[in-house]
């Protein structure tokens, strides 16, 4: 357990403050998490079960325990940034951290998120951490590949229509300048655009000059373009989880159902669009994608304006469709950079060793394809818009 493990004990002690000695009085298990392809931050599971009947009532358990340090897999994925990464990792923590301090009192329904418990930021750096409800046993999330299956994507729609509805419908009790999108500033677009750019070394038979020729959707003025096309459309702002891949849906092993959404460390205003592109363009085939993306917006409006009356339905469905090509390639431009990072930790030989080789091949191979098909539709939409 690494030397940032001894943080996990002090949080545990805040979380259990009405418990007199809580490291006596319960059995309190804490257990670091490795996963070669979800978790940045370094993660840990805690199991408590109580010595004393008297505060068996107090047991809350499992937590999960979210360290703003840059884990030991991810640090070998990409080498030789790690103070670059860690800068971004903490202020990433930070911002999740405010989400859920904010929001920790309104139901979202369709749109289930882990109770919260604990949350401290950089400005208390050597308590800095997350502890939210686990659902190990009883939630998972499912590979990048194949990702998402049609009846998961449908439920997904069916969320973010509920989840947006809810916040429009209270968007005058938003603190929403607490939730600017300046994650993605000059620099941070720079960034992605330089690491996304080495995916044509990685793959020059097929990508050479293909980054280079979509470098416009990497504009360091995106956010403020998108904005005002989100304006111009006359669609309302919402909040946006921003990295919505299949790591951070968590289904309900029993059900199929919708279990929780996690990881909110990009959560930000933006557009209704931003995650319904997400979840398309990662989560599924370029194929499926093409083919069904007509059917998977109407079924996230039909959601959506369900939570309105029919004279106040906030937009139309073509509002939705123009605002899905609007906003295409901006979100798209870190699609790729995802893929990217994805495609190269498939194909690190020294990550899950277990796995067969010829699957992670065939793996990466997938991910190349939606990186192509994005890469095809952001000349389409540029060349459209």
């Amino acid at each position: 357990m690494s030397e940032v493990a001894e943080v996990v004990p002090k949080i545990l002690e805040v979380i259990f403050s009405e418990v007199p000695e809580p490291f006596k009085t319960f059995n309190i298990n804490i257990k670091l998490l490795e996963n070669s392809r979800s978790f940045w931050s370094e993660c840990y599971q805690i199991i408590v079960t109580s010595n004393d009947e008297k505060y068996s009532d107090k047991v809350i358990s499992p937590l999960f325990v979210k360290i703003p340090r840059i884990s030991a897999v991810n640090a070998a994925v990409d080498p030789g940034n790690d103070e670059e990464n860690a800068a971004i990792l903490r202020s990433l923590t930070a911002r999740e951290v405010i989400f859920y301090k904010d929001f920790k009192n309104i139901q979202f329904p369709g749109f289930p998120i882990p109770r919260f418990y604990y949350g401290e930021s950089l400005e208390n750096e050597p308590m800095a951490g997350l502890v939210c409800e686990d659902f190990s046993g009883i939630g998972s999330s499912i590979d990048f590949v194949p990702g998402f299956n049609q009846d998961q994507t449908l439920q997904l729609m069916e969320s973010l229509g509920q989840f947006h509805a809810k916040t429009i419908q209270i968007s005058g009790d938003i603190p929403w300048e607490k939730y600017p999108n300046d994650l993605y500033d000059q620099e941070y677009m720079k960034m992605l655009y330089n690491d996304t750019l080495d995916f044509e070394n990685l793959c020059p038979e097929k990508l050479s000059g293909r980054i280079q020729a979509v470098k416009h959707a990497f504009d360091e003025d995106s956010v403020e373009k998108n904005d005002q096309l989100n304006i111009q459309l006359g669609m309302p702002f919402v909040i946006c989880h921003n990295d919505l891949n299949t790591s951070n849906i968590l289904w309900n092993k029993e059900t199929g159902k919708i279990q929780a959404f996690i990881d909110f460390q990009h959560i930000s205003k933006g557009a209704v669009t931003f995650d319904i592109l997400r979840i398309i363009s990662l989560g599924l085939t370029s194929k499926d994608r093409k083919e069904n993306t007509e059917k998977y917006l109407h079924h996230y409006y039909e959601t959506f304006k369900k939570n309105f009356n029919a004279n106040s339905i906030p937009f139309s469905f073509e509002q939705l469709q123009k605002s899905y090509s609007a906003h295409f390639n901006f979100v798209n431009a870190t699609s790729l950079f995802s893929l990217y990072y994805y495609y190269k930790m498939y194909k690190d030989t020294t990550l899950d060793q277990d796995e067969d080789p010829a699957e992670k091949e065939e793996k990466a191979e997938e991910i190349l394809n939606r990186a192509i098909g994005i890469l095809d539709d952001i000349i389409q939409f540029s060349r459209k818009n």
